[in-house]
């Protein structure tokens, strides 16, 4: 493996960006970014990831692109993003559940679905190309939409982006009130186009503080171009205008297949140079190790919530001398802390448990010890938080190990409301694994697993 395409790879898994400071400078010096959509920009809050992963709100309103591109002068974006509402004033705007200040004033939210297949490839990209086309139609004759415009995300997916025809809703004299029942028509909106078979991502639509790539941005992780695009190419297949879409010079290559699991383990054990070892390990035992223990390849991903301070998810393997009463005890134990809904997935014999609820780290590290999952309450005390493979460890199955399938939920009768945070983080790892998470209430996080891969012997 080429030492350019080592690192395409390692960027695929963690989600950072290739690119230096000086190589997105240049982008943004160069390339245009495009606002010509927009009736006011000044409208609307522009929000941006710095390459070192911090976010940055844009203090003030701008009102043409020139503007907003003087505020990279120094530092430029990974990520760019524009909110999908317009407001009064879109500058610090409060938290919806921040009910001690003034509501902020709702002028107009555009109708915005994400509509995204993992992981980045040809064959993902035309999947999602046809399910926006096919979306976009059913929009016209059975929704009172305007398009304002169709967009390549720059990574795994299409925006459609359109304004609502009835403006009832903005002429609503309470500003809390209007945002509330914005949000509330949307969501209608969201849950008839579910009804409908489309798979789009359910945390957009309905949320009037939601922020999406900005035409002309940069993907920090894929180096293609957040790009504007006709019906006319909706609607052709994507191999006739591919060619078309702007990327940088060092941005991925789109593979037409996505990577098999014996071509992924081939990748990253090829680019490990050494296993990790203990160094306290007298040679003499680990030569031993060396000639009698198989050595395998795993991801793990974190149970932190990327973007929060102190939060974790609850994710485990079951271990396997737990009897039916354990696990009776386990589900009313984490329900009555709102630990829920409990997503079970199996490997073979093993089972695997994860709820996508931001849980504050140091509640679940004293709890963990009494649900029987000490040793994950010991990583949280060295670490701040704990790793998790994302496949039962079965090195004598070598390639034979069976797939993680999602069989539901442990508490499915559950229908009470929880208090604590969505995990962001984990609703994303729960999409990746195919399964779309219903939430609603408050989202803490970003989602972005933080994704690791080790070897072991």
């Amino acid at each position: 493996m080429g030492a350019e395409e080592k690192i395409d790879t390692e960027n695929i898994l963690r989600g950072t960006t290739m690119f230096s400071n000086d190589e997105l400078k240049a982008w943004y010096k160069a390339t245009p970014l495009d606002l010509d959509w927009l009736e006011k920009p000044s409208r609307h809050q522009f929000r941006w990831r710095l390459p070192n992963d911090r976010w940055v709100t844009l203090p003030r309103q701008i009102s043409n692109e020139e503007t907003l591109r003087k505020q990279f002068a120094t530092y430029a974006p990974r990520d760019l993003y524009i909110g999908t509402s317009a407001w009064l004033n879109p500058v610090d705007l409060p938290r919806l559940k921040d009910l001690d200040v003034p509501a902020p004033i709702l002028l107009d939210h555009l109708v915005v679905f994400d509509i995204d297949f993992r992981p980045f490839c040809y064959r993902r990209l035309e999947r999602a190309r046809a399910v926006t086309s096919g979306l976009l139609k059913w929009l016209d004759e059975h929704e009172d939409l305007s398009l304002q415009y169709i967009s390549y995300s720059g990574g795994k997916g299409f925006h459609l982006v359109l304004r609502d025809n009835d403006r009832s809703l903005f002429a609503i004299p309470e500003p809390r009130l209007r945002e509330e029942r914005v949000r509330a028509s949307r969501q209608a909106l969201l849950q008839r186009v579910l009804d409908a078979g489309f798979e789009v991502d359910t945390t957009v639509t309905a949320d009037t503080r939601r922020i999406i790539r900005l035409p002309g941005s940069l993907h920090g992780t894929t180096g293609w171009c957040c790009t504007r695009i006709s019906r006319k190419q909706l609607n052709q297949p994507l191999k006739t205008w591919k060619k078309t879409l702007p990327k940088h010079i060092r941005g991925l290559k789109m593979n037409h297949w996505p990577m098999g699991i014996k071509e992924f383990r081939q990748r990253i054990s090829s680019s490990i140079t050494r296993p990790f070892k203990r160094t306290s390990t007298p040679k003499h035992i680990q030569a031993k190790i060396t000639r009698t223990s198989p050595e395998s390849v795993s991801m793990q991903m974190s149970s932190q919530v990327i973007g929060t301070k102190g939060r974790s998810s609850l994710m485990a393997w079951i271990p396997e001398r737990w009897r039916e009463g354990q696990r009776e005890y386990f589900i009313k134990s984490v329900t009555e802390r709102g630990w829920f809904p409990i997503y079970q997935f199996q490997q073979g014999p093993h089972e695997f448990i994860l709820i996508p609820r931001a849980i504050p780290t140091s509640q679940l590290r004293k709890e963990l010890p009494k649900l029987g999952l000490q040793r994950l309450s010991t990583e949280i005390v060295s670490l701040g938080h704990y790793w998790t493979d994302m496949s039962h460890h079965q090195p004598e199955l070598s390639e034979q190990n069976p797939e993680l399938i999602f069989k539901g939920r442990w508490d499915e009768t559950n229908d009470a409301v929880s208090k604590v945070p969505w995990s962001a983080t984990h609703i994303e790892a729960l999409k990746r694994l195919g399964v779309e998470v219903p939430a609603s209430g408050e989202i803490a996080g970003r989602p972005e697993p933080a994704m690791r891969i080790v070897t072991k012997l």
